[in-house]
Order: C-alpha cells, then sequence, then structure tokens
C-alpha cells in the first residue's frame, strides 16, 4: 500500500486495520516501554497511523515523534493527541531519504515492514535500523511467517473435521508462485510479508543491531476465523515481537 491508500483508509482505520496493541493481552509493548522509559530521552514511532501508542510513549519520553506516510492518519492521530504537547508529528515516507526526524534512544515499530517488493522493504528497513540512535532500542513487531502457515494448517484441520474429502480442502499454499518461499502471504489479495525468528535476526545483526528478546504476541483464533470452533485451542496465532539493541 502507498500513500494514497492510507489516506484512504485512514477515515476507517479502527475498523479495517487490527490493532495489536489492543489485542497484546499479555501488555508485552507496555512492559518493554516501560522498562526502556527515560523522561530525558526521545522516543519515535514508526508508522503511527491515528496513533493506538502515541500516549504511551509520551508518558514515558521527553519528546515522541509521530512518524507515517499518510498525511491523513497523522491529521486524526493530531486531533486525538492534541491534549499532549511532546509529540511532533513528521509526514515521511521511510522507503525514501531523508527520513526528516532524528535517531532516538527507543523506536517502535509496529507492522511497518510489510511491503511485498524486496526493494522498498529492504529500504523500509534500512531506514528503521538508522533511527535508532547507539546504545538505544527497537521494538519491533511483524507478522510470523510460522503463524500463517499455522493458520493454514487449522483451516485445513476444520475442513476435515467437517466431513470435506481430503482432495477438496483449501491447499496449504494458494499459488506455487505466490512467493510463499520469501514469506509473502496474500492478505485480502495484497502480498503481505512475514517473518521467520532467525530471519529477523540476520536482518537486524546485519544493520548493527542485537536481539536481546524475542516474544511471541499472541492473539485469540478469532483474529484468523469469523466464528473459530471451540476445539480451536493452543497453540494461537503470533506476531514477532523483537527487542533489539543498536551496538554499532
Amino acid at each position: 500500500m502507498d500513500e494514497h491508500d492510507w489516506d484512504r483508509v485512514a477515515p476507517a482505520f479502527e475498523e479495517e486495520i487490527f490493532n495489536v496493541p489492543a489485542n497484546d493481552t499479555k501488555g508485552l509493548i507496555k512492559m518493554e516501554v516501560d522498562r526502556l522509559s527515560d523522561a530525558d530521552q526521545c522516543a519515535t514511532d514508526l508508522g503511527c497511523g491515528v496513533g493506538r501508542t502515541l500516549a504511551l510513549l509520551a508518558r514515558s519520553f521527553r519528546l515522541v515523534y509521530a512518524v507515517d506516510i499518510s498525511s491523513e492518519c497523522l491529521s486524526i492521530a493530531r486531533q486525538r493527541h492534541k491534549d499532549q504537547p511532546n509529540i511532533r508529528y513528521v509526514h515521511a515516507d521511510l522507503s525514501r531519504a531523508p527520513r526528516g526526524f532524528p535517531a532516538t534512544e527507543l523506536v517502535l515499530c509496529i507492522n511497518t515492514w510489510l511491503h511485498g517488493d524486496l526493494s522498498t522493504r529492504l529500504a523500509l528497513i534500512d531506514q528503521t535500523c538508522r533511527s535508532v540512535k547507539r546504545g538505544g532500542h527497537l521494538l519491533l513487531i511483524v507478522p510470523a511467517l510460522g503463524s500463517a502457515l499455522l493458520t493454514h494448517f487449522r483451516r485445513l484441520q476444520w475442513e476435515l473435521r467437517d466431513g470435506t474429502p481430503p482432495g477438496q480442502v483449501h491447499s496449504v499454499i494458494e499459488d506455487p508462485g505466490s512467493g510463499i518461499e520469501h514469506g509473502i502471504i496474500h492478505i485480502d489479495s495484497v502480498p503481505t510479508k512475514h517473518y521467520l525468528k532467525e530471519e529477523l535476526e540476520i536482518l537486524l545483526a546485519d544493520r548493527g543491531l542485537t536481539v536481546e528478546a524475542t516474544h511471541k504476541l499472541e492473539y485469540g483464533w478469532g483474529t484468523e476465523f469469523a466464528a473459530p470452533p471451540s476445539w480451536m485451542k493452543r497453540p494461537f496465532p503470533w506476531d514477532w515481537f523483537v527487542v533489539a539493541r543498536r551496538v554499532r
């Protein structure tokens, strides 16, 4: 999705875009932000959207940069947080230089590394890592490839339990040429990058960051299916939540 797409989505953002912080039932995001909070330091919310996590950052840091590609999303975020003077709003496309904001001690990045195009995605990854000060931390949340495959398996299992003959169940891989070997899963026909844990460790290490912790940000099956059966319990779908420190 480009700037025009996100501007179009902005008025219905809460209905159309999955709310990761609201579904963080264990409070892992807040826990890590609180652990790293410093009233003398600055933080950045990269891809802030309509500002779901800005209040959390604004009460934990001296200054917060709210960065997004969509001017419409930023307008909504600004209105929501008009009583918080320590937030600076930055309209920027992270896949293009310059950034228009400084590197900070903490960078929160939720589901921003999703672009299906490799060159665009690598630019996003590079800019994100450069946005972290040396010694600072990146809190990164991305879709997990294993979770997407688990969801496909659960759908197959569901159909088999309901009596669908094996030859008629949905394929785990919808299209052999879809790019699944590169972690590309099509969500509502949009190619969306999903990640392996080890892949994230390599990508970050190559850019001077070392992983300090990796969490599974788990969600209920209701986030994947409209009415999941009662027998569908653990293991649950998840996003990867990586805490990394910039060392060079």
